[in-house]
């Protein structure tokens, strides 16, 4: 029947006794392999206030609770974990989730008394097969087909986790692992901020807020794509704004990493599917229905949500109008579009489907992006523009294969101010001013945005370059909405 769980760290503990050239062996699969695993049902989530405010302690809970509806034995740590512990989590876990600081190929678990002490589970190169420092652990400790072979899902939520760091790549470990699917981040993504003694439940913004959504629509039965696309269109719904996270990027063992599912629970496998991609469509009218849900919307209004033949999923306002649609990119192939077809095919596809968008908006994005290996994905996000430069309450996003010319992804935001004139009675300078007071700084490098949302605000980032243990460093970025009526302070977030 294979190990259980505290077998598994038995066999840990007798295998980092071994010599180094023993275990070299083991990784390379000189020695005979090791018997498979029971199924594991366990998840584990982590995630904490640390130091500097940044607060993921909701984010781990919300998942936690959304992995035993599936029927995973769920577990949270939301007061930091030593990296040992973190590396065991892993090892005994079928669900495994990270919520806090990070960087390319390095994630803090923990604080230590100092920075040099902080607790840091990283990626690992290929000859670190055991750990060398104190308070340090490397995934690559994991033995290749035999300690996270059977991981169904992995979540690095944190700054640029799919980048490569001093210290490895976590998504090039984890499909080494035989992880089924890992997700991660290619930018700087954002974490309320908060007080010390802050309850966690008033901590449901920016992030917390991202996975709390998440974790709702991994529960419907939905693949990990279209439950990061909800929750990424359910958080510009309620901001503006998407903070980072519809950077995310989707790695791993099965041929088709972004359409594995929370539920049910059980030990990874190798799923074979492979959604076909999506072809070029005009409207959603050309799509063929198979069957309709009411789901949750970003404020508890039901939307009714519509699966295709084709495999495109959207949502639908009681309205009939859209809320936001998700496809499959195609990953391979010559790419056939240059920029002008493409923002043409995307701007065709806004007007036959969005009925608040017009000409007159402004085309404020324009960017490369990509979410699967192989995809060839523009994003382009209209809003409306006033005479005064400021963009107003409305946000239409697309993603478009290049490829084919499909939408792979669309949502049609709208925030509380939309049918109000704005009126800016704080300048530039005093909004970086009012967020400096906020967060008690006057080093950083500030830059200040202006716009409407739920209201009329400015969005000041103050950047003050990277903080944190030697060889671990971490993006130290704050974002502070201040009221441009008032210059109240709105909201906080950390990177």
């Amino acid at each position: 029947m294979g190990h259980t769980s505290h077998g598994r760290r038995l066999r840990r503990r007798a295998l980092l006794a071994i010599p180094i050239a023993l275990a070299c062996a083991l990784s390379a699969g000189t020695v005979g392999s090791l018997p498979a695993h029971a199924a594991v049902v366990e998840e584990t989530s982590l995630g904490r206030r640390f130091n500097d405010g940044l607060d993921t302690r909701l984010s781990a809970t919300a998942f936690r609770d959304a992995a035993r509806s599936a029927g995973y034995a769920g577990t949270s740590h939301t007061a930091g974990r030593s990296a040992d512990d973190a590396w065991t989590d892993g090892l005994d876990s079928g669900v495994f989730a990270l919520f806090g600081h990070s960087n390319g190929g390095v994630f803090q678990t923990d604080e230590g008394p100092s920075d040099d002490q902080d607790a840091i589970l990283a990626a690992g190169r290929t000859q670190d097969v055991l750990p060398i420092y104190a308070n340090l652990r490397f995934f690559t400790e994991y033995l290749p087909y035999a300690d996270v072979d059977d991981m169904r899902l992995l979540i690095l939520a944190g700054c640029y986790t799919s980048q490569s760091g001093q210290l490895g790549n976590f998504n090039e470990v984890a499909v080494s692992r035989g992880i089924d699917s890992a997700i991660s981040f290619s930018g700087l993504v954002m974490y309320p901020a908060t007080a010390y003694g802050t309850s966690p439940g008033t901590t449901n913004y920016s992030g917390n807020y991202f996975w709390s959504r998440f974790s709702y629509h991994a529960t419907t039965g939905v693949s990990v794509s279209t439950a990061l696309a909800r929750a990424r269109t359910d958080l510009v719904t309620k901001e503006g704004s998407a903070g980072g996270w519809d950077r995310y990027v989707i790695r791993g063992a099965v041929a088709s990493p972004g359409s594995v599912k929370l539920k049910p629970a059980g030990e990874g496998e190798a799923l074979n599917s492979r959604p076909l991609a999506t072809p070029q469509f005009t409207t959603t009218a050309a799509l063929t229905p198979v069957g309709t849900s009411t789901t949750q919307g970003p404020a508890g209004e039901p939307l009714t949500t519509v699966e295709t033949a084709e495999g495109v999923e959207y949502r639908q306002a009681a309205d009939g109008s859209l809320v936001d649609l998700v496809g499959t990119p195609t990953t391979s192939g010559d790419v056939r579009l240059g920029p002008d077809e493409t923002r043409a095919a995307a701007q065709e596809f806004v007007q036959r489907n969005v009925a608040v968008w017009d000409a007159s908006w402004e085309l404020v994005a324009e960017e490369p992006v990509s979410h699967l290996e192989g995809d060839a994905l523009t994003l382009l996000t209209w809003r409306p523009v006033g005479e005064d430069g400021h963009a107003g309450a409305h946000r239409v996003t697309v993603e478009i294969d290049r490829r084919t010319g499909a939408v792979t992804y669309l949502s049609a935001a709208q925030g509380a101010a939309a049918e109000r004139a704005s009126a800016f009675g704080v300048g530039r300078d005093e909004a970086v001013r009012a967020a400096r007071a906020a967060i008690g700084d006057d080093r950083g490098t500030a830059t200040a945005v202006a716009d409407t949302w739920n209201g009329d605000r400015w969005t000041v980032t103050v950047d003050r370059g990277l903080t944190g243990r030697p060889g671990a460093e971490m993006p130290d970025v704050e974002r502070v909405e201040i009221d441009a009526r008032t210059g109240d302070v709105l909201s906080r977030a950390k990177s």
